[in-house]
This record gives structure tokens, C-alpha cells and sequence, in this order.
């Protein structure tokens, strides 16, 4: 009876330990980006982003709310795949997706004509991303910018 009771008291201390250990996902940076689409309903592009789970368990990746930057022109909101998992003490590559707003589809186009006379070209994702272990939940602010040549791009 004593060793259940102990058991009880003793589990919660653990669980709250464990999650002290938590260290942060990294960003290790974007290794594939490519328009998919270009028609009425806006401009939709996919990106292969490398992350880096450093803790010793897996790490599901449950909503995102950021938003993609290019040139400093706001392009949309990014979307996470249905499943976003990843392993623990590895490296994982998502593909992730994004369709420009229609308010922003005249500023790229704009920008394009620009962006033949630059050697790269910034990309920049703000905002934040809600990740769950266990039963436990946490919002993460993500924020990075990325230069990518113009031919990552297929322009």
C-alpha cells in the first residue's frame, strides 16, 4: 500500500522533471523550394524545411501560424502536412506549402521583374508553431530568414 502511495507522489515530480528537459526544435534551414502553381486563385509554392529534434523523444508538430515573407512582401500563411512528426535525436525534412494571398499577387508580380537583377533572393517566415509530446503542448516562436539563388526558384 505504502510503495503504490509512493508511486503516486512520486510520478508527477517525474513527469514535471522531464518536461525541464526540453530543449527547443532546430531550424537548419530551407533545401527545396519550388512554385507548384500559378493561376486565378493565387500563387502556391512548396519548401522543404530540415529541422533538428534534439530531445530523446518524438515531437508532433500539431498547427502552425506562420506567415512567409519574400523580399519582404508578405506571400501567406504556411501550412504543416497532416503529418508532421518528428523523430527524436534526428533530423527530419517537412514539406511545407504556402498559397499567396490575393492582395499579395500584384506586389510579387511586381517584385518579379526586380528580382531579375538580384543574385538571391530572402526568404523569411514569422510567427509560431504548436508542438505536442506526450500529453503536454507548447507554442514555439519560429523565426528565420533564408537566402535562396534565383534558380532554386526556377526563375
Amino acid at each position: 500500500m505504502k510503495s503504490r502511495m509512493l508511486f503516486w507522489l512520486i510520478l508527477p515530480c517525474v513527469i514535471l522533471a522531464s518536461c525541464t528537459a526540453y530543449r527547443d526544435v532546430e531550424f537548419k534551414g530551407v533545401k527545396r523550394t519550388q512554385f507548384t502553381g500559378f493561376n486565378s486563385s493565387g500563387v502556391s509554392c512548396e519548401f522543404d524545411v530540415e529541422l533538428f529534434n534534439p530531445n530523446p523523444y518524438k515531437i508532433s508538430l500539431v498547427s502552425s501560424d506562420v506567415d512567409l515573407f519574400m523580399e519582404g512582401t508578405r506571400l501567406g500563411h504556411v501550412s504543416l502536412p497532416s503529418t508532421a512528426v518528428l523523430s527524436p535525436e534526428e533530423k527530419t525534412t517537412l514539406t511545407l506549402s504556402c498559397t499567396a494571398d490575393a492582395e499579395s499577387i500584384p506586389k510579387i508580380l511586381g517584385g518579379v521583374i526586380g528580382l531579375v537583377f538580384k543574385k538571391d533572393i530572402v526568404i523569411e517566415g514569422k510567427g509560431s508553431v504548436t508542438a505536442k509530446a506526450f500529453m503536454i503542448s507548447k507554442t514555439v516562436p519560429v523565426e528565420f530568414t533564408q537566402k535562396l539563388k534565383k534558380e532554386d526558384l526556377g526563375l
